[in-house]
């Protein structure tokens, strides 16, 4: 009887450490913040990112996540928030955060086509 009570407590105690692990995981991923560092000038619709590093992320993570944010990396200046659409990427084994290009005219800054956060093969196109 005293030893079944001692297994049902430390059940009890492993289950909510794994539950509160699995929370803090979700909740801190939750707006797949990424930041990137860009050589060059790149553009977004209806902005010029000058070369320098820059945080985006989901903006309405609670709904269709659908709005990026895109801050500086101190995230003390707003460059952009835009509407986007599901875009996603073949699956592999190396899921890091990624940034796709879309096609330019010669001498013109190369446009952001779409973001990848860290592990997701689904992904935000920007609309242009």
């Amino acid at each position: 009887m005293f030893a079944r009570r001692i297994v049902h407590t430390l059940c009890g105690v492993v289950l909510l450490g794994v539950l509160a692990t699995s929370a803090h995981t979700q909740a801190s991923d939750f707006n797949r913040t990424t930041h990137f560092t860009f050589s060059g000038v790149v553009r977004l619709p209806s902005v010029t990112l000058p070369a320098g590093t820059y945080t985006f992320q989901i903006a309405n993570p609670g709904t269709t996540a659908d709005v990026v944010l895109v801050t500086s990396r101190d995230r003390s200046k707003v460059y952009a928030l835009q509407i986007t659409r599901l875009a996603y990427r073949p699956k592999s084994r190396d899921l890091k955060p990624a940034i796709t290009f879309g096609e330019t005219p010669a001498g013109t800054p190369p446009t952001v086509k779409a973001w990848y956060p860290a592990g997701q093969t689904a992904g935000r196109e920007f609309i242009y």
